[in-house]
This record gives structure tokens, C-alpha cells and sequence, in this order.
């Protein structure tokens, strides 16, 4: 099962894309789920030309404006997220059973789960430069702060001490990416610059906060949820096989006492 949902971040204010109802959505927090935000739709969808129109149809609501150097400059950050599920048939050991070998009692069902966020992330702003005033001054400020959050956080992975506190509550940008930037994930990003030289600075602060970002080590691994049916059996045949080790053991030391 493929599901996919589209968001943008205006403003601090989350909005769903794929909807009509452009109410202001909350990041919640649950154990099994991880970070997430409530209330935002997923979709359905069988194909990649299906995945491609929501992202074709989330855009044409997506906040965008004018400035001095983009005639149709990103207002807000977008997320764009896909949710893969799989679920497979295992044995007590939980090793998959090829489909039409036998099994039996001893199948249980396994459901390995897969996020993957594509992020597109509004430019750092100079306003001497784009020019802004009124509205987009105000959109430049907390694009900017979001920005500036999100460096934060890169930089406190990257120097991650048991003392160091990662600020990812900062901004709504850094909460919802927790999971794709300190968690169980695998990361990569693209960053944009200009051959332009009137582009210089802009450029040079992007590479170091690629530079930066390329510094984080995370140690990615699957997500798998096996029916409670399936761990109880793989424990007690752990258990079994420890004693039986046990076992083995106390005869040869009492062996050697004799």
C-alpha cells in the first residue's frame, strides 16, 4: 500500500495542499507513529503518473509571489510525503516465506513501513536585495527564521554530545523533519546556487550549510511490526535455546569438577 499527502509550512502555519479546507494543522507526536501532523489527508495512489499529479495539483495551491530577483518566488516550505507499507508472510523465526511454500500455523504476518519526505525548502532571503515590503517582508522574516532554525539543528547533529540539546522544537520546519534529520532515516539533499556574482554570498552560505548538513551520521534501519503472536514464539525458542546453551555448560563445568 502506496500513500501519499502534500503540505506547505506559510507563515509557521501548516496547511494541507490536497484539500480545499485550508485549516491551520497541528504536529503531534505518537510512539508508534513518530512525528506527524494531524488532521492531513493521504491518498491513495497505484503509480508514479498518480503520485505526479498530486504533486502537479498541491502546487498550483502552493503560496507563491513576486520579488525583485524571482518573478515566482516560493512564499513557504513544502513536504511532500510518501508512506510505503508491506506486509509479508513469516515464519517463528521471522524469516519471509516465499509465496506457495507451506507453512501453515506457523505464518504470521510482518509489516515493514517506509516515509519518504521530499522537502523543498523557500530560499534564504537578503531584503535589501529581493526588496520586500508589507506581506512579503513578513513572509521573508519567518522563511529566513525557519531557515536559520533549521541550521541549528544541522549543527548541533553534527557536534551531538550526550550534552547537547538539539533544538528541533524551533520552528514547525524542524519539528517535522525530526525523523529525517537525527532519526531512523537515510538523507539527502540538493542545494541550489547561482554562477551569478551579484548571487555570491547567497551562494557561499548555501555550501556550508550543505557542507554542514553532510557532517550528520545516522544509522538507518527497517521499521518491521510483527504480529505479537509471532515475537511471543521467537522469544520462547530464544529462551529454549539459552537454556539448552546453559545446560550445556553447567554439565562441562561440573564434568571438569569430577
Amino acid at each position: 500500500m502506496v500513500r501519499a499527502s502534500y503540505l506547505q509550512i506559510y507563515n509557521e502555519v501548516i496547511s494541507d495542499l490536497l484539500k480545499v479546507e485550508r485549516t491551520s494543522l497541528q504536529i503531534r507526536e505518537d510512539r508508534k507513529k513518530g512525528v506527524f501532523v494531524e488532521g492531513l489527508s493521504e491518498w491513495a495512489v497505484r503509480s508514479p503518473n498518480e503520485i505526479y499529479s498530486l504533486m502537479q495539483r498541491g502546487a498550483l495551491s502552493r503560496a507563491t509571489a513576486s520579488t525583485k530577483m524571482n518573478d515566482l518566488s516560493s512564499r513557504s516550505h513544502a513536504v511532500f510525503l510518501i508512506i510505503v507499507e508491506q506486509m509479508s508472510t513469516v515464519d517463528l523465526e521471522g524469516q519471509e516465506i516465499v509465496q506457495g511454500s507451506r507453512g501453515g500455523e506457523t505464518e504470521h504476518k510482518a509489516v515493514r513501513v517506509g516515509k519518504l519526505n521530499l522537502v523543498d525548502l523557500a530560499g534564504c532571503e537578503r531584503v535589501r536585495v529581493t526588496g520586500a515590503t508589507g506581506k512579503r517582508l513578513d513572509e521573508s522574516k519567518k522563511i529566513n527564521q525557519s531557515l536559520s532554525a533549521l541550521g541549528n539543528v544541522i549543527k548541533a547533529l553534527t557536534e551531538k554530545t550526550n550534552r547537547v540539546h538539539i533544538p528541533f522544537r524551533d520552528s514547525k520546519l524542524t519539528r517535522l523533519l525530526e525523523d529525517s534529520l537525527g532519526g531512523n532515516c537515510k538523507t539527502t539533499m540538493i542545494a541550489m546556487v547561482s554562477p551569478a556574482s551579484e548571487s555570491y554570498n547567497e551562494s557561499h552560505q548555501t555550501l556550508k550549510f550543505a557542507t554542514r548538513a553532510k557532517k550528520i551520521k545516522n544509522e538507518a534501519h527497517i521499521n518491521e511490526d510483527v504480529d505479537q503472536r509471532t515475537l511471543l514464539r521467537k522469544y520462547q525458542i530464544e529462551l529454549k535455546k539459552l537454556k539448552q546453551e546453559l545446560d550445556a555448560k553447567t554439565k562441562s563445568i561440573g564434568g571438569m569438577s569430577n
